[in-house]
């Protein structure tokens, strides 16, 4: 017996020296929320409206790659009036540029009366963005925007966001070696 109980010491010692990231991982942060209020998005970018927003702590000494992916209803401001153009982000700040990859264009066209049977009055936007190496405590938004002033105010009257953060092992092995040289 006591050959088998040293053979899976031995087996244990092997596992922790070849795949030591999967014995001491950290485990990983899922958080997020939802509303039904609504909410005016009456901002013209560069200037964003907070749609929701949940925050989310790295443990200290760990660098993580987080996903954020915010979805909401927005209700269609103008049937007839004229094309409407909106920014839509799921972010880990308060002010994306456009030029983001996280960063959604989407738009209501204009309602044509002669050729259109049937114009959504509401529209379903998502955006998900991977954010890697972050460390500390981040605020992560769903934001929207109006593209320019001439674009009509529009009622955003859902929104639901989740945020899953994993360990960068990699990256926290390296931030730890660092530290111990210091």
């Amino acid at each position: 017996m006591k050959y088998l109980n040293s053979f899976y010491k031995s087996l244990l010692l092997l596992n922790l020296a070849l795949a030591p990231s999967a014995a001491l991982a950290v485990e990983p942060i899922i958080n997020g929320d939802k509303t039904v209020t609504d909410v005016l998005l009456n901002t013209v970018y560069p200037t964003w409206t907070v749609l929701e927003s949940t925050t989310v702590t790295i443990p200290q000494g760990s660098f993580f790659n987080c996903e954020v992916t915010c979805t909401s209803t927005v209700n269609n401001p103008s049937f007839i009036a004229s094309d409407q153009d909106y920014y839509y982000a799921a972010y880990f700040n308060a002010n994306p540029t456009v030029a983001d990859g996280c960063v959604r264009q989407f738009d209501f066209p204009k309602f044509d009366v002669f050729n259109d049977n049937d114009e959504s009055d509401k529209l379903v936007v998502a955006s998900t963005c991977y954010l890697d190496g972050l460390v500390n405590t981040h605020t992560f938004r769903c934001l929207g925007t109006r593209a320019s002033a001439g674009e009509l105010a529009a009622v955003v009257d859902s929104t639901s966001m989740h945020v899953i953060c994993v360990d960068d092992e990699e990256q926290t092995a390296v931030g730890e070696a660092g530290q111990e040289n210091d």
